[in-house]
């Protein structure tokens, strides 16, 4: 099997995931904070997919996000950001905007876009040292330092790696912490 084939095996299994999940939620699960100290499920459910655009299109690709088209840039919860280094309150007020259903319009697009180009990548582009760190740094929105310290472990790491531990890995994990979290919420307020 070639890489680009199974990295986007790995995007659609994600992305399969992020509808079933979606399917799974009740309406009182998305802004119930089930445990102190975690993220609200509607904020983690909406960074899913923003680090997948954020990874591939910024720090990858250096092009343009998504995000930052139509009819993405007009929703409510649009950020030029993944939403690391967010204080509880900002992700909290961006929970407060997802809607799940765009969310999920939003990552069925991104997966397109994404297993498109990835049918156009080489192997030995996937070889290359990622250059995520001197995107970010040229992106305005990718200044904080906590998004600095996010990436700093996958610097000079090779295309692959990044793709597979940020976008299926870190995405999957992130899918199981939803559905746990929201499991608990519902034991707690049975």
């Amino acid at each position: 099997m070639q890489a680009n084939r199974l990295i986007a095996s790995q995007l659609n299994a994600v992305n399969h995931q992020f509808h079933e999940v979606a399917a799974w939620m009740r309406p009182d699960d998305w802004l119930r904070r089930s445990v102190p100290g975690t993220s609200l499920p509607a904020f983690t459910f909406w960074h899913i997919p923003r680090v997948i655009d954020t990874t591939v299109n910024m720090g990858i690709r250096g092009v343009p996000e998504l995000i930052s088209a139509q009819p993405w840039a007009a929703k409510r919860w649009a950020r030029p950001e993944g939403g690391v280094g967010y204080s509880e309150e900002e992700a909290d007020h961006l929970a407060a905007d997802v809607v799940p259903a765009e969310l999920l319009e939003y990552a069925d697009a991104l997966r397109s876009q994404v297993s498109q180009w990835l049918k156009t990548i080489t192997d030995e582009e996937l070889e290359a040292p990622n250059t995520f760190m001197d995107h970010a740094r040229a992106s305005g929105a990718y200044t904080r330092p906590e998004v600095e310290q996010a990436i700093a472990p996958f610097v000079g790491q090779p295309v692959w790696l990044l793709l597979s531990i940020t976008c299926y890995a870190h995405c999957w994990a992130h899918l199981e912490e939803i559905r746990m979290l929201a499991s608990v919420g519902r034991a707690t307020n049975s």
